[in-house]
């Protein structure tokens, strides 16, 4: 039992080093990590019992920037190597096309494309090459390719490939419809980016544009209302003769400001690709400028 379960283990770290899933897990344990120090410097704060080393909404910044920065670095650098892998992947397929139209059989034609340049997923091609020359199926090799470099583009392209091969039909054909189709999917991506790119702007401008009238507000307008005559102005809004600080009015644009900014960071990253995950890095830089410009202007 106690062999089983260790062979099980193992296998669970081998598939999570070869889908280079264990890069994510550390990375969600970093960011788990800092996220709970922060909020529970933050909760100390709030009780009192830590002083001196700023408020509770600056540690809640912290932890949302420290979640969002470490885990947005990862999500960018990930959905980069996808995008230039999704990119290369059908003209590979596309010479295997080519290959099989010349005579050559499905190995030859792998052997064949892994003495060429494919950029990122050359490494990765001549794995293929070298499973396949061991004797290894090809089947068997395009799947644990599409393991290794683990996107939906490739896994599907992989499974239509397989499918072909199995079932005795034009190989070549079916080889070149996976390369248009992978290709058309590229350009319609690039496409709908380029045509959201002007919305994202806009929702960047619009949150530069309210955070400046609050800031002008938070500087000029209510020093002017508390102070003087108008600590009068402020105990009728109040009414029954309560007062509102400066202080106090500040912190609310402070936490508003800083809601206003995740959010317009949300929507930014679904315009920009469609996923939820992209709006991670936007909520770092949104959120941050919010943090510092209050700190440098108004010092919160």
């Amino acid at each position: 039992m106690k062999k089983n379960n260790k062979i099980h283990k193992n296998n669970y770290i081998k598939n999570l080093i070869i889908t280079k899933n264990l890069t994510r897990l550390i990375v969600n344990v970093v960011t788990g990590v800092l996220v709970t120090i922060f909020v529970l410097l933050g909760v100390l704060s709030l009780l009192g019992i830590l002083k001196g080393f700023g408020g509770f909404v600056d540690f809640f910044v912290f932890a949302l920037l420290s979640g969002t920065g470490v885990y947005g670095m990862y999500a960018s650098m990930h959905a980069r190597r996808i995008s230039k892998i999704d990119s290369i992947f059908p003209n590979f397929v596309r010479d295997l096309a080519e290959s099989r139209r010349a005579g050559m059989t499905f190995t030859k034609a792998i052997l064949f494309a892994s003495k060429g340049e494919y950029g990122i997923l050359t490494p990765e091609i001549q794995k293929i090459s070298q499973q396949v020359s061991w004797g290894g199926s090809v089947s068997d090799a395009l799947l644990a390719f599409s393991q290794r470099v683990n996107t939906k583009s490739i896994q599907r392209t992989i499974t239509l490939i397989i499918e072909a091969s199995n079932s005795g039909g034009n190989v070549a054909d079916v080889l070149d419809v996976a390369a248009k189709d992978a290709r058309e999917i590229k350009m319609l991506e690039a496409e709908r980016r380029t045509n959201m790119a002007s919305y994202v702007v806009v929702i960047y401008v619009g949150m530069f544009v309210f955070l400046a009238i609050v800031l002008i507000l938070c500087t000029s307008f209510i020093p002017a209302m508390v102070g003087g005559e108008g600590s009068q102005g402020m105990q009728g809004i109040m009414g029954g003769g309560g007062t509102v600080s400066q202080e106090e009015i500040t912190a609310v644009f402070y936490l508003a400001c800083i809601i206003q900014s995740f959010g317009s960071a949300l929507v930014a990253g679904v315009f920009e690709d469609g996923r939820f995950s992209t709006s991670v890095k936007h909520i770092f830089i949104m959120v941050f400028s919010t943090w510092l410009l209050f700190k440098l202007t108004l010092g919160v």
